[in-house]
C-alpha cells in the first residue's frame, strides 16, 4: 500500500491505517460479519464500519468444513485495487482451505 499514491503522500492516514491494524478487534468485527454471510463479499471505505479505512476497500470469503463455517479470509487494499483479479483470488483461496479443512 505504502507504494501507492493515495497512501504514499499521507503519513497521517497511513498511521491511522496501520493503529486500525493493531487494534485487533476491529478486524476481528469485519471479518466476524463477513462469516455471518457466505460468499465473497466487497466492501468499499466506510462500507466497512471502520473510519479509518476510509480509501479502503477489504474483499472477504468466509472458510470451512462440513457446513460449518471456520473462518473469513480477506484482502485490505485500496479503493481501486484490480478486483477483477482479488475477488477470485479470494474466492479461490477460500475454496482451497474448504478443501483442506474438509479432508
Amino acid at each position: 500500500m505504502l507504494d501507492q499514491p493515495e497512501f504514499r503522500d499521507d503519513l497521517e492516514k497511513m498511521k491511522r491505517i496501520f493503529a486500525a491494524f493493531e487494534t485487533k478487534s476491529t478486524l476481528i468485527r469485519i471479518l466476524d460479519q463477513a462469516m455471518e454471510r457466505p460468499g465473497t463479499h466487497v466492501y468499499l471505505g466506510s462500507e466497512s464500519n471502520i473510519k479509518d479505512f476510509e480509501g479502503l476497500s477489504l474483499v472477504t470469503a468466509p472458510y470451512g468444513a462440513g457446513g460449518e463455517i471456520l473462518g473469513t479470509l480477506g484482502v485490505i487494499g485500496p479503493l481501486r485495487m484490480n478486483y477483477s483479479k482479488i475477488i477470485p483470488l479470494v474466492d479461490y483461496t477460500a475454496l482451497q482451505l474448504s478443501t483442506f479443512f474438509a479432508a
